[in-house]
């Protein structure tokens, strides 16, 4: 059968058949997206940041959404929502550090920052392909990686990020960014050019401390790093974090533990919400954030026992099986809706990585399909999602395990 697949996916006019198919998939999925967003967008917390940037606290505002509209600025911004008949309220749910972050859209107008905002997505957007080719996935077959990449935006979870106007694009980009530029700062070093490497280094550093800002999913991504040994950027662009909650802490007239309290108070409103993860999965229940805490320990562990492996430009098996891995349990560890679930693309390069079984190529297929398209044709309907979730979960556990059989055949971390 999988020699069968691979014969028929060599026939040029297949490939073309299926690449024409997903191109207009992806068209119509990208027009929709753009559409959704530039109507609703309301995910994007223009309200919290403008809240920042005008002294007020935004996180008390989301205790008490009431006050909000007390002020012209977030009026203006919540009567684009009325207009249409929706109803939206303040959910500061990021930590001042990252609010800052958003702070140039405050100075335009709420229409046309929401307009600013669709077009940096879509830049995050062709950025994420572009680095996606140049890092991880870079061995992958040209026409496979064109497909999944159309894939990638024909799906719902895409098209939802977009018409939501999340975060996700955003900070994905810049981890990919930042994995870049220490593959770069590792060419540079091996070849004796040591000329740039501090500004590759510095490089890494800005990178990891904006893709913080979906700290749920590059949180545990950023275990990447500690695999590459990059201790010194993990550690300074946590910092800057710290330095900045002092600061937004001085800068609202409150205390720097209410600077992390509160929006975990906020967040945590949402810990059942979900769509696949273990907090929707166990109903919010403490349980969740137990075995999170576990299963990142885990991945920790073999970070540090695979760390300074070859880097991630040469495409190399480690580096392509652990991001995967990486990839796959950072979706359901924490709180994420099926948004999210867009970045699954990558982990086409645990099958660049070294050659898969049909099983396990089955199993990709059948979990995208799932993901991507299922949820949206029962419309994310209970019945859906546990097939999805189960479907999810033995996908994951089963790469995890062939992950460590593997690494532990390479004599690279022991007895995992």
């Amino acid at each position: 059968m999988d020699e069968f697949i691979e014969k028929l996916w060599g026939v040029k006019a297949v490939r073309y058949v299926c690449l024409a198919l997903l191109t207009v998939m992806a068209l119509v999925s990208l027009i929709q997206g753009v559409r959704n967003a530039a109507e609703f967008s309301q995910d994007f917390q223009w309200d919290a940041a403008k809240a920042f940037s005008m002294r007020i606290d935004p996180y008390e505002l989301s205790f008490d959404t009431s006050r909000a509209k007390e002020y012209p600025d977030l009026a203006g911004f919540y009567g684009l929502f009325e207009e249409n008949g929706l109803k939206q309220q303040m959910e500061a749910n990021q930590f001042p550090s990252l609010l800052i972050l958003l702070i140039p859209y405050t100075f335009l107008p709420p229409l046309a920052a929401r307009y600013a905002w669709i077009i940096s997505n879509l830049i995050f957007t062709a950025g994420i392909i572009f680095l996606l080719r140049r890092t991880f996935l870079k061995e992958a077959d040209r026409d496979l990686f064109a497909a999944f990449m159309l894939l990638m935006i024909a799906g719902t979870p895409y098209r939802n990020q977009l018409g939501v106007g999340q975060h996700t694009l955003f900070s994905f980009f810049f981890f990919l960014l930042a994995v870049w530029c220490e593959s770069r700062y590792d060419d540079r070093k091996e070849s004796g050019e040591k000329g740039k490497t501090p500004v590759l280094s510095a490089a890494v550093v800005i990178c990891l401390f904006i893709c913080y800002f979906k700290y749920t999913l590059t949180v545990p991504l950023c275990l990447y790093f500690v695999y590459k040994k990059r201790y010194p950027e993990i550690m300074i662009s946590a910092g800057v974090h710290v330095v900045l909650t002092a600061v937004s802490a001085v800068w609202l007239k409150d205390s720097f533990i209410n600077m992390i309290v509160k929006p975990l108070k906020v967040s945590s409103a949402l810990a059942a919400e979900g769509g696949l993860d273990l907090g929707a999965l166990l109903k919010g229940s403490s349980l969740a954030y137990v075995l999170a805490l576990l299963i990142m320990a885990g991945l920790f562990i073999m970070a540090v026992r695979l760390s300074g492996e070859s880097n991630a430009n040469t495409g190399d098996r480690t580096c392509g099986t652990f991001i995967s891995v990486l990839i796959l349990w950072s979706l359901i560890i924490t709180y994420h809706r099926t948004y999210d679930f867009f970045v699954m693309v990558t982990v086409l390069a645990f099958f660049t990585a070294r050659q898969r079984s049909i099983w396990f190529k089955a199993g990709y297929a059948v979990t995208l399909a799932a993901v991507f398209f299922m949820l949206r044709v029962f419309s994310e309907s209970d019945a859906s999602r546990i097939v999805t979730g189960a479907v999810y979960y033995l996908f994951t556990i089963a790469v995890t395990v062939s992950a460590a059989r593997d690494m532990k055949d390479a004599g690279k971390i022991g007895s995992i």
